[in-house]
């Protein structure tokens, strides 16, 4: 951790601590989670606080707004209308965005047992809950918070499996790429490009056993680092997708692919991976003077 990161994680910590303390006086706190960058350890001066409230019951409005006067909140905003189980709010203070979410404590043991028990409901997006709960910093009710982390932390197999089934999904670059040097299909080519890169990172978390979301994607190769199964030099050919010219990166995104799929076939080789149109197949044109036969 550098000084910057260092100070800025530390003033983020305090700020957070003091929220949770005028939380305790006001309502019956359960737990307290900081999750993002401060709770990781690692946030600079453009960073946000993230700070989830686990309660029995959500406080009313005058409570809240209590809370957010205490550290010196101001231009309060809600994202989304409240419900019986969650609400949030976003507020700055002291130039810094912050954002304060209650969550019941039934809630948030339901949403556990849907997102590790029933795969057909967990979606991507979902996974930020789970890796909020890994790498947050507890600042209360860590009997509580430790508990939800243990059943965490057992990555269910049967999940790994259906996040690599689900990301499992390019679009065959290397196949098309001359019909679309013909077309004005550049910005469409990027657009595939990334979401194929995003999609194999994604593969090789859940291989990893590891929690993802694009989100993630803000310090990629901290990410990486923490991959034991992952192609080599991963990182760099990642980011040399969109620089190299069109046919090199479909044949850089094909290599990619296929030291990826052997990975996965090593670790889980009953786990099928179809590739209709496997790197190195290229599309061939047709011709209106060629005959049934």
């Amino acid at each position: 951790m550098t000084q910057v990161d260092a100070a800025a994680t530390d003033y983020l910590r305090r700020l957070a601590a003091r929220l949770v303390e005028a939380a305790r006086e006001r309502v019956r706190l359960r737990a307290a989670i900081l999750v993002g960058s401060a709770g990781r350890g690692d946030a600079d001066f453009y960073s946000d606080l993230d700070l989830l409230l686990y309660v029995a019951q959500l406080p009313g409005e005058e409570a809240l707004a209590e809370i957010r006067n205490t550290i010196g909140g101001a231009v309060p905003n809600r994202r989304s209308e409240p419900t019986e189980d969650f609400c949030s709010e976003e507020f700055e203070v002291n130039g810094i965005r912050a954002e304060v979410s209650f969550v019941t404590v039934d809630r948030a043991e339901k949403r556990l047992d849907r997102l590790l028990e029933n795969v057909e409901e967990f979606d991507s997006p979902l996974q930020k809950v789970l890796a909020g709960l890994l790498e947050g910093l507890p600042l209360h009710g860590e009997d509580l918070t430790e508990r939800w982390r243990a059943r965490v932390q057992s990555y269910p197999e049967r999940l790994r499996e259906a996040v690599i089934e689900r990301h499992w999904n390019f679009f065959p670059l290397w196949y098309y790429g001359e019909a679309m040097a013909r077309r004005d299909t550049e910005l469409w080519r990027l657009d595939m490009l990334l979401d194929a890169a995003f999609n194999l990172v994604a593969v090789l978390a859940a291989l990893n056993r590891l929690y993802f979301t694009r989100f993630e994607l803000k310090r990629t190769r901290t990410l990486i680092a923490r991959m034991a199964l992952a192609p080599p030099q991963l990182a760099d050919r990642l980011e040399s997708l969109c620089r190299l010219e069109p046919d090199a990166a479909a044949d850089q995104l094909g290599r990619l692919i296929n030291d990826t799929r052997a990975l996965v076939a090593a670790e889980l080789p009953d786990l099928k991976l179809p590739l209709p149109f496997p790197p190195g197949t290229r599309q061939q044109p047709w011709s209106p003077n060629r005959e049934n036969r």
